[in-house]
């Protein structure tokens, strides 16, 4: 059995109205969204998005926190600017990170998602 219909009147009919019922999505945009997630599929990019949603800190200090190399920890920060999801600035002779407010809205969901998730 199958769903879209065979008479050519009703499908264009039935094509019509699903298009303009459907959300209609850029390539662009698909790609965009596609690649900030893939930031958050390392989990020491998320563990350092978290801190981040914490306050700003400068890569020394999440070498500290986390216990991993700093070449490792600015190479993930990389990642993170170049899709958007951290900013950085420099202070004195140290640059800070800081999360950018759409990432920190997405975390914020994310761990939301996993609450309702325990509690149900």
């Amino acid at each position: 059995m199958k769903c879209c219909p065979k008479d050519k009147n009703i499908k264009k009919d039935w094509m019509e109205k699903l298009e303009s019922e459907s959300i209609i999505v850029s390539d662009d945009t698909v790609i965009e969204i596609s690649n900030f997630c893939k930031v958050f599929s390392s989990p020491l990019r998320l563990k350092i998005a978290f801190l981040l949603n914490s306050g700003d800190l400068c890569v020394c200090e999440i070498v500290s926190i986390l216990k991993e190399k700093q070449n490792l920890i600015s190479h993930n920060l990389s990642i993170m600017k170049k899709y958007r999801v951290v900013s950085s600035y420099n202070q004195a002779k140290y640059k800070y990170y800081r999360i950018e407010r759409v990432a920190s809205s997405f975390l914020g969901n994310c761990l939301k998602l996993q609450t309702d998730k325990i509690i149900l």
